[in-house]
């Protein structure tokens, strides 16, 4: 057994002999949870981990809901049901609980596949407590301003973000982070810690350290960046986002900023929170705060050039241009 903590939750994983345990924990400490063993109070959140020859099938009585990434989830009532069509795991958010019943055949899973698999029941337990995912990259400016660069995976966010990062920008993740709702408006929280970049993106420098390489599904060279290891004092809990970016890459001409409005915003928030949007219980709650979070913040689509890509703080210039240099100097 082994307690994790996060933004005040106690997860309680149990193990029932299932060797998933060191992967299991490297991927909580990638998602922000950390390692509290000798707490005695009740925990807030339990995830029971168990073997089984054949993955029990879902009920009749169950309505699919989803299906991403080779991921199905199914409602049935109260229970949620997620499988990678090998294994299940079977949760009840308002219970705060979930069983995880895994097949011999789960192990020899991409990788990837396992960490979705994980990350979004994970994300689905956090949802009644006001904690909703969103695929983006938070950073924060050298004067305090919170921005996400929102949108799918290939969409330059992480390049970009290590490139601001890598110019004194503080920064949440660049791929993933939890929004909920304070008195002071829609807050961005770190979800993701590592990030992923394209090993372009990833100076050559002896005495630096950027994790080890690794191939992903598409076959793109990636690395994973530990970060914190890295820019240690930038690490950032959280902001409150004042800015959404949504990029996509245009490798022909120069770098442009579009003015987005609300509905268009919410429109692409919607596309980037992910399958654990799908569920009758919390999905009013979440639009809630994705459409006040629309509401205090100014979006633009970002059309990133390579001139960004080579000079990231000429983001900086391009929101001076359209917010005001006072507020966005190019330093």
């Amino acid at each position: 057994m082994a307690r994790y903590i996060l933004q005040n939750l106690t997860l309680e994983v149990q193990l029932a002999g299932w060797p998933v345990e060191p992967e299991l924990t490297q991927l909580l400490r990638d998602l922000s949870w950390v390692r509290a063993d000798g707490l005695r109070n009740r925990p807030s959140l339990c995830l029971w981990v168990t073997g089984c020859d054949d993955m029990p099938p879902i009920p009749q009585t169950a309505r699919l809901v989803f299906q991403a990434g080779g991921l199905y989830g199914w409602e049935d009532g109260e229970a949620l049901y997620l499988t990678d069509g090998s294994s299940r795991l079977q949760l009840w958010p308002s219970q705060g609980q979930a069983m995880a019943q895994l097949t011999p055949a789960f192990v020899g899973q991409p990788r990837l596949m396992r960490q979705r698999f994980w990350t979004v029941g994970l994300l689905k337990l956090l949802r009644p407590w006001g904690l909703y995912g969103l695929h983006a990259a938070g950073v924060v400016s050298q004067v305090g301003q919170g921005l996400l660069l929102i949108g799918p995976s290939g969409s330059g966010k992480s390049t970009l973000a290590l490139g601001l990062v890598r110019h004194g920008w503080g920064y949440l993740s660049d791929d993933l982070v939890l929004v909920r709702r304070q008195p002071t408006g829609v807050e961005a929280l770190t979800g993701r810690k590592p990030f992923s970049v394209d090993d372009p993106a990833i100076p050559a420098s002896a005495d630096q350290s950027w994790g080890t390489e690794r191939t992903t599904p598409v076959d793109r060279r990636k690395r994973r960046v530990d970060i914190e290891e890295t820019f240690p004092r930038q690490a950032m809990p959280g902001c409150i986002p004042q800015l959404l970016l949504f990029p996509q890459i245009v490798p022909d001409g120069p770098s442009r900023l579009r003015p987005l409005d609300t509905l268009s915003a919410l429109k692409r928030l919607l596309a980037q929170s992910g399958p654990p949007l799908f569920d009758r219980t919390t999905m009013g709650a979440h639009l809630e705060v994705l459409a006040q979070l629309v509401q205090q913040t100014t979006s633009y689509e970002l059309q990133a050039g390579l001139d960004l890509y080579q000079q990231p703080l000429r983001l900086a210039s391009l929101l001076a241009e359209h917010e005001g240099e006072a507020r966005w100097r190019a330093w």
